[in-house]
């Protein structure tokens, strides 16, 4: 089936197209920010799939054309099939509707260490599968409507939206409110369980661990409105707002995991990190001293390495290589070290095969894998859910971009949950891995603490 395009207004901020739909059912906005952001390029709005797929561990509930039935299985393997029953041939950038959702730090924990996640409120999975959304290309400023045609009410609802669009006003509203934020990680705690990662690391059991705490407030408002003004306050390439029943996901990540555009694999994981300063001199010498560090390097070389490794495992032997070594982007708040990995996927593999065998990022686990991701079970105790997983798309012709799940908030009835975190590796100084979390999250924690939260 050939995919259909509807021309559409473009404006340089997108929120324009969201505000329709900012009620319907699995809203959600792939942001790049672009007006703040230079990284990013195309946004991407959508609603009311015509499948809708949540897991808990391997308990999958599928909605498809409103019957859902309950099963148990692997949620990679479940999406797969679905995705391959709707194959496109037919590739138009960025995105030819399928897959949009996220998929949290848990959604593989079974096969990776053979055990369950703890109970959660939160899906380990939730994806849509779309049959039409709302493309914003900021590069050559040009905005459309893309369907596909596997719906029957599809047409009916962009009929809706190109008639309403233009009358729909911008809510400027920005009443809300938060209470009680706290730090769910006291300062001892933080440096008694970094010293277990460094006897660890002594030990001979891994290289690097990435260690979180989390945080928590109450909140009173609008999610959207929410979502709004932290893009103005953290605007980040890798933005989303994500809309699930009484589930809201906020995501300010400037860190890609895995994209797949015409076989073309690329992966940018960020390891190190360092706060930015208001006076521009200062600022410089912040980014020289990163740059230079032999310890950002080192960890940076290690995650490098690991993805490297595996990406092999899914593209084309010979393929795989670094485009980007150790190269320094600067955000609202911090400079980050970032290295840019890519490969082309085998032919005989599909893009899921391959963000599963990727899943999750070796930026947010540590080194070796598998070995991090048991000592993080060990000493955070509870489950990441959507921390460190990723929120992203997955067309019907193959194409993905996904990120990763830091600087994400979840929230869920007037409780809005982050966590942030850091690469222990053996030299780590405990006080400054400690406050570096805090440095990574800086306008979150003055903007729900009211400025009150100090460290």
């Amino acid at each position: 089936m050939k995919t259909q395009i509807n021309k559409l207004e473009y404006f340089e901020d997108s929120t324009i197209y969201c505000e329709l739909l900012r009620s319907e059912s699995w809203m959600v906005y792939l942001d790049s920010c672009y007006s703040t952001s230079k990284f990013g390029r195309y946004d991407i709005i959508a609603a009311d799939p015509f499948i809708k797929l949540i897991s808990y561990g391997n308990k999958i509930q599928l909605e498809e054309f409103n019957e859902t039935i309950i099963f148990y299985d692997n949620p990679f393997f479940v999406i797969n099939d679905i995705l391959k029953k709707y194959k496109c041939d037919e590739s138009i950038e960025p995105f030819t509707n399928g897959l949009i959702g996220y998929f949290g730090y848990e959604a593989d924990i079974q096969s990776i260490l053979k055990i369950s996640a703890n109970k959660s409120t939160v899906p380990d999975v939730a994806i849509g599968i779309y049959d039409w959304s709302i493309i914003v290309d900021h590069k050559d400023k040009k905005s459309w409507i893309s369907s596909y045609g596997n719906d029957s009410q599809t047409l009916k609802r962009i009929k809706h939206y190109i008639n309403n669009y233009k009358d729909c006003a911008i809510d400027k509203n920005t009443q809300f409110s938060f209470s009680n934020f706290k730090c769910n990680t006291n300062e001892h705690t933080y440096n008694k369980n970094i010293n277990k990662i460094k006897n660890y690391i002594k030990e001979g059991d891994c290289y690097q661990v990435n260690y979180s705490q989390s945080f928590e407030s109450d909140y009173v408002g609008d999610e959207w409105l929410i979502y709004k003004e932290i893009r103005k306050i953290n605007p980040a390439p890798y933005s989303a707002f994500f809309k699930r029943d009484n589930q809201y996901v906020i995501s300010s990540s400037p860190e890609r995991f895995i994209k797949v555009c015409n076989g073309i694999v690329e992966t940018k994981p960020i390891k190190g990190t360092i706060k930015r300063m208001h006076d521009a001199n200062k600022d410089k010498k912040q980014i020289e001293f990163l740059k230079n560090d032999k310890k950002n390097i080192s960890e940076n070389l290690m995650i490098v390495d690991l993805l490297r490794n595996d990406l092999s495992k899914s593209c084309k032997l010979g393929t795989v290589k670094v485009d980007k070594l150790f190269n320094i982007e600067s955000y609202k708040s911090v400079h980050h070290m970032v290295s840019t990995i890519s490969g082309e996927i085998s032919d005989n593999l599909t893009s899921l095969d391959l963000f599963k065998g990727c899943f999750p990022g070796g930026s947010i686990t540590g080194a070796p894998k598998k070995r991090s991701m048991e000592i993080i079970r060990e000493l955070e105790g509870v489950d990441r859910k959507l921390y460190c997983g990723s929120i992203g798309y997955l067309g019907f012709d193959g194409n993905m971009d996904t990120n990763i799940c830091i600087r994400t908030i979840t929230l869920n009835n007037n409780k809005l949950y982050f966590s942030a975190g850091g690469g222990i590796v053996n030299d780590s100084n405990t006080h400054d891995e400690y406050n570096e979390c805090f440095a990574k999250v800086e306008q979150f924690l003055n903007f729900f603490s009211n400025g009150n939260f100090k460290w």
